[in-house]
């Protein structure tokens, strides 16, 4: 007998959608995906969107929660963050529905705001974080990396990171990215890379180091991306607390994305560094929140 579907989980990214149909308890019994990201969508496309992707199993009448960009100001439709610390319970208040066709609800993001001063943000990240059985620091790697800290299942802190898109814009924009291809081919390059990265606090110079190396013949035309992704990790991860690095730290995200960060982490003096399922842990932390909503 085919499980039943107990909720439609929808994680509304930038630049791509993908619908679970989810059974009770967050198992994902099904998945679609579809480009057609929030940017560029009007508040008007969403709806029409959605049941293009998914209308039949629409039809079936299961709840519909959402997550991710459809809730930023550009999106579906606003929903206001909820402050750290935020747990299950707070994401599931602050639930709102724009569409009265049928049940969809769209979760708040997260703001982080110490001593009430607005220094960071994030949509979707919280329902990953929320849905792992995680302590200490989640890492979400990607255009826009976050760094979340849960404290009694909580999330108490968020720090973003550019870094994703800082690689496409230099790759696409500067003269560092003339000739260079795609990265996952050297990892020779992206060690040497992530150790620049962690070693020299002066990103605008290390950056130069991309040019300066294939100059010299110590780097090949094939494996300058890789050599520019490591730097640009490498940084990352150098501007964190080195102490929180040691503790358990779960990196949530694109599998092969999450796998450079392992690598990057373990030359950094990580020690427990785990990989989570980015699609289950969605599913799970839609359902934990659905189930506090009713």
């Amino acid at each position: 007998m085919t499980e039943a579907t107990a909720l439609i989980g929808v994680d509304w990214g930038s630049t791509n959608l993908r619908v679970l149909r989810i059974a009770a308890g967050g198992a994902v019994l099904d998945r679609r995906a579809d480009p057609r990201g929030a940017v560029g969508l009007a508040p008007g496309d969403f709806p029409g969107v959605l049941e293009a992707v998914a209308g039949d199993w629409l039809a079936d009448g299961a709840p519909v929660l959402v997550c991710g960009m459809a809730g930023a100001r550009q999106g579906w439709i606003e929903v206001p963050y909820c402050p750290c610390p935020a747990g299950v319970a707070d994401l599931a208040a602050g639930l709102i529905q724009p569409e009265p066709a049928y049940p969809v609800a769209i979760v708040p993001g997260v703001a982080f705001s110490p001593d009430g001063v607005l220094t960071d943000v994030m949509r979707g990240e919280e329902t990953q974080a929320l849905g792992l059985a995680a302590k200490g620091l989640v890492v979400a790697p990607g255009t826009h990396s976050k760094w979340i800290t849960l404290d009694d299942d909580r999330i108490v802190a968020v720090q973003t990171c550019m870094t994703g898109e800082l690689f496409s814009a230099l790759r696409k924009a500067t003269m560092l990215g003339v000739g260079m291809g795609t990265p996952g081919v050297d990892t020779d390059a992206f060690r040497r890379g992530v150790g620049r990265g962690l070693e020299d606090r002066n990103l605008g110079a290390a950056l130069f180091s991309v040019r300066v190396e294939s100059l010299a013949g110590r780097l090949e035309p094939t494996g300058t991306a890789d050599y520019l992704s490591g730097l640009l990790i490498g940084s990352e991860i150098a501007g964190q607390d080195p102490d929180r690095l040691r503790g358990p730290l779960t990196l949530i995200g694109d599998a092969a994305l999450s796998a450079r960060y392992s690598e990057a982490l373990e030359m950094a003096g990580g020690r427990d560094v785990r990989l989570a399922d980015v699609e289950q842990a969605t599913a799970a932390g839609l359902w934990r929140i659905w189930e506090a909503s009713q």
